[in-house]
């Protein structure tokens, strides 16, 4: 089961991608995209995300939708819910991506396209929904409504709004340096940073390990500060500029 810590970094890297997804095809609103991604993909811990398949989508024909999808696929057992109540186990062949946003833009793709013409625009998330469901996107009985209460345990409809910024960062902003090895909500203040102006895809963790300091002099380099590994003074305002 996927931590609290794990579910908040996984949306905050999950919601961007919705909302640029969202701008440039739109219909589908970002917040029901990041509720089933939660749903689909555990928060981001199912082994499915190995593959950037983060939202269940399957190859079907191999003909719908393909912009966004190169042809890669996995197989894996799944469970379909053909009669309310009654689970079977099925090994289907899912799409693999190179990324996250890919992932992402196919969904909305898919939802795009014919087969989705019963998913209308400008409707309540709620019947937006129901619409995916009757459309044949899930078999799952139970789907909709644990995505309708994740929408709104997490207040996800904030991120419909595609002109709004999202509500900030969650962590207080540190008052210290954030070097390797820091920790706690110095660290996830950071994490969630760098995550939202990179899409670097950090478990925001609340430990400043390796990765989060490579992500750190990446981003240093590329916007003309000294790559030194140390989220000091410059850096944190040169993050919260952008």
């Amino acid at each position: 089961m996927a931590s609290e810590a794990q579910i908040l970094g996984f949306i905050s890297r999950i919601a961007p991608c919705a909302q640029k997804a969202y701008k440039e095809l739109g219909k589908v609103y970002p917040s029901i995209c990041i509720g089933m991604a939660c749903v689909e993909s555990a928060y981001g811990t199912a082994g499915s995300c190995f593959h950037n398949s983060y939202l269940g989508q399957k190859v079907g024909t191999g003909k719908t939708a393909t912009r966004y999808w190169g042809g890669k696929f996995f197989t894996s057992k799944t469970k379909e819910e053909y009669t309310v109540g009654v689970h079977t186990t099925i090994n289907a062949a899912f799409r693999s991506y190179d990324s996250m946003e890919q992932c992402v833009f196919n969904y909305y793709e898919l939802l795009n396209s014919k087969v989705y013409s019963g998913v209308s625009s400008g409707v309540p998330f709620t019947t937006q929904m129901q619409q995916i469901k009757n459309c044949g996107y899930m078999t799952s009985s139970t789907e909709v409504n644990s995505v309708i209460q994740i929408i709104l345990k997490y207040k996800l409809t904030q991120y419909d709004d595609v002109e709004r910024p999202a509500i900030g960062n969650p962590y207080q902003e540190p008052t210290k340096n954030v070097r390797l090895n820091t920790r706690g909500n110095d660290a996830r203040w950071l994490q969630y940073e760098l995550n939202r102006v990179g899409h670097y895809g950090l478990i925001i963790d609340g430990i400043a390990g390796e990765l989060t300091i490579t992500c750190l002099r990446n981003f240093q380099k590329t916007h003309g500060l000294v790559d030194d590994g140390i989220c000091g003074p410059l850096t944190r305002q040169k993050l919260k500029s952008i």
